[in-house]
């Protein structure tokens, strides 16, 4: 019904259209035309269709005088208001990463070693503040990416104070959320304003300044007519993007039936402005959504077909070679350069975390900008883990130009808190369930100081804490504190049947002196001891039962190079644990342990990779009295029950496939893969007596399927080992 309506509209305006361009021709002194406004709607990845039509316009000849727009009309309309021409445009939208520009998330790569920790021990995209009660962040996407090309269009005009004076008078709406009225931005921050007017609620983080907050201005002025108008446009031409009618048997979720109604409030404010418009171009986009960026092709050729459509009216205003020529001389004869800046100088951020964040651009100065290694260089610093945003611009100081970089720190925290939800369904009879939380206070007792507190619940229990303190001037060498009291089930099988359960208690601490190297990697050398108890709960009595004092030197390194937290496509990921055991309840005798792993993904097409991982463990030939090491369960030969194999020198090696089997929408999360594994390995000695034979060469093989989700990755897969082993299984939490 609604698009049946819009196209009678669409009709009587075409009409009255082509008889107001005929008369104006016909009027004005000397066959002067009048100034063409162009107005751009809102709608997502439907906005795109607004490259299309300024691709028509522009091969015929059709001067625009103004510009005006909301969402992502704002954003094209803004970008071409800059002097870009259609074929710029194109090659802007063509050169964005829409799946990254949408996630929110900085890439894995770009984050410093801690938080790189966090987002493999934390692998979901939730995080949340503690600073006044609970607080979450106020969208599920920052807009940094977003920004970025934002801040690089409008890097030369930081300083126009009007809108008037860009190569084409622009303006954009945004929602002014503390009056709840409509904000027309003609002048100030072109950067702000085109944030602004796309801040999606709940999508994206509003924008704030000192008396406002802005979201998307589709919510009261989607296709704002009137602004063209009181801009001074004589000739209104508006683009429409039309989408397909809701179907009265549809059925529809909480989330799409509040989609719905703002569908609907929106449609009710574009109505009223498509009234005053003197032309309307519909493009109809019935096949596409508002987050199909990935159709944008299809969907800027939809703009220009509509545009092509309307050629017999719209062809009424271009102009001749000798004219256009010159209003495009006049255009890019506004447009501005981008100066090399002379300084850097940092907003938003004070004392130290200033400091070091204007130490780290500092290479940017007196230098022609380089754009992609000053993103990349913000990207680095957002991995710190410290700001929700950071945006640059030019600005002037003593009379010379330079890189203004303004960082938005993170409103809800310290203490900053990661969610945990942990599944282990290696045996359907006994589903492991665990739920915890990371809490990270920044800046405690100095610049760089950590104190992370991890808590879990449930089928394991516990608080393990540690306070990081750097005690150099470059922050690389550290000291670390740490305690903990934990309480750990401890499930033996043989056969994939469980014949005893332990619960392992721990209490006592430790402290380690460290370095990092850089993004990538870190070196530990501490001691750490306590009290630890090995009750049994059910099984064979004869299984030994011990508590005692505890105590070990251990080094450990690890290096990281991979790119993603949960699933890695490409990268290494090597440890080291080394450890001398001088007091145990288990053993009377002191001895070593040396654990190491190592991790190797390469991709092989955008949407395959393989991995081969290998991973050892050895005492020397030492007397432990309990093994070290256990192998079985959902990571390490999963067709066995965890701790299955228990022993005190193995090796296995795994080899296996990855496929991207679906994308799925950036706020759900990343996509479904499938999953080969075959794994091989040998292992040495049984030190417990009582829990059946195990071969000394075990081996499987599996397939699953895994779904990154926003709340952590989701596996189910079947293994087939040797000597009659097999299992389904599935997990929610740590994959590699």
């Amino acid at each position: 019904m609604r698009s049946k309506f819009l196209s009678i509209v669409g009709t009587i305006l075409l009409m009255s259209s082509m008889m107001f361009a005929q008369e104006s021709q016909a009027v004005r002194p000397g066959g002067k035309r009048p100034s063409l406004g162009l107005v751009l709607e809102g709608g997502g990845a439907l906005g795109l269709a607004h490259v299309g039509v300024i691709t028509w316009l522009e091969e015929h000849h059709i001067p625009v005088n103004y510009v005006a727009g909301t969402s992502m009309g704002g954003l094209v309309g803004g970008v071409y208001a800059t002097g870009a021409d259609a074929k710029e445009l194109r090659q802007l939208v063509d050169s964005i990463q829409w799946d990254e520009v949408l996630s929110g998330q900085p890439s894995y790569r770009d984050l410093s070693f801690r938080r790189k920790e966090d987002a493999h021990d934390y692998p979901n995209n939730l995080e949340f503040g503690w600073r006044k009660g609970l607080q979450f962040p106020a969208g599920f996407n920052t807009g940094q990416d977003v920004s970025f090309i934002i801040d690089r269009v409008a890097f030369p005009y930081s300083e126009v104070a009007n809108f008037n004076d860009l190569p084409i008078p622009y303006a954009c709406v945004a929602t002014n959320l503390v009056s709840g009225k409509p904000e027309v931005f003609r002048s100030g921050s072109l950067s702000l304003a085109m944030r602004s007017t796309m801040s999606i609620p709940g999508v994206f983080t509003p924008v704030t300044s000192k008396e406002a907050i802005y979201a998307d201005g589709g919510l009261l002025n989607n296709i704002p007519i009137d602004v063209a108008k009181a801009m001074g446009a004589e000739l209104i031409l508006g683009i429409h993007l039309e989408t397909a009618p809701l179907s009265s048997d549809a059925k529809l979720s909480s989330l799409a039936v509040l989609g719905r109604s703002v569908s609907i409030m929106i449609a009710a404010n574009e109505l009223r402005s498509m009234e005053d418009a003197d032309l309307m171009i519909s493009v109809p986009l019935a096949k596409y959504g508002s987050m199909d960026f990935n159709k944008a092709p299809e969907i800027i050729q939809a703009g220009y077909d509509a545009a092509e459509a309307k050629a017999k009216v719209l062809s009424a205003f271009a102009v001749d070679d000798a004219t256009w020529a010159q209003y495009v001389q006049e255009r890019e004869s506004r447009r501005r350069t981008n100066p090399p800046p002379a300084f850097v100088q940092v907003t938003g951020a004070k004392g130290d975390l200033a400091k070091q964040v204007q130490d780290y651009l500092s290479p940017m100065a007196g230098k022609p900008v380089d754009f992609p290694e000053l993103e990349q260089r913000i990207r680095e610093i957002r991995g710190w883990g410290r700001f929700s945003a950071i945006n640059y611009g030019l600005t002037r100081r003593d009379g010379e130009e330079g890189l203004n970089v303004a960082t938005d720190d993170k409103p809800y925290g310290s203490p900053i808190v990661r969610p945990l939800i942990l599944i282990d369904g290696s045996n359907f009879e006994n589903v492991l369930f665990n739920m915890g939380a990371r809490l990270t206070w920044l800046d405690l007792g100095g610049h760089g100081s950590e104190f992370r507190n991890d808590i879990i619940l449930f089928s394991e229990y516990g608080l393990r804490s540690e306070y990081y303190h750097p005690f150099t001037q470059d922050k690389k060498w550290f000291i670390a504190p740490r305690g903990l009291i934990t309480s750990d089930p401890i499930y033996i099988y043989a056969q994939n049947t469980n014949i005893a359960t332990f619960r392992e208690t721990n209490a006592g601490g430790g402290i380690d002196v460290g370095h990092q190297f850089g993004r990538t990697a870190e070196l530990r050398i501490g001691y750490e001891g306590g009290w630890q108890k090995f009750e049994r709960q059910s099984g064979d009595p004869t299984l030994p039962v011990v508590s005692g004092g505890y105590g070990s030197t251990r080094v450990r390194f690890r290096w990281n190079t991979v790119d993603d937290a949960v699933v890695p496509r490409e990268g290494q990921r090597f440890e080291l644990n080394w450890r001398w055991t001088n007091a145990s309840p288990a053993s009377p005798n002191q001895y070593p342990a040396l654990e190491v792993f190592a991790q190797n993904f390469f991709r092989l097409s955008a949407p395959s990779s393989i991995f081969i991982n290998g991973f050892a463990g050895t005492t020397f030939d030492h007397s432990t009295g309990v093994p070290v090491f256990s192998l079985g369960g959902t990571s390490q030969l999963v067709s066995y029950g965890t701790n299955e194999l228990l022993m005190d020198k193995y090796f296995l090696f795994q080899g296996g496939y990855l496929r991207k089997l679906l994308r799925l929408p950036p706020l759900l999360g990343g996509g479904v893969y499938g999953l080969g594994l075959i794994e091989g390995g040998q292992v040495y000695g049984r030190p417990l007596t009582g829990l059946g034979k195990f071969p000394n060469y075990p081996g499987d093989i599996a397939a699953g399927v895994v779904v990154t989700t926003l709340f952590g990755p989701v596996e189910l897969a079947y293994a087939y080992g040797d000597t009659g082993h097999h299992k389904f299984f599935f997990r929610i939490g740590r994959l590699f």
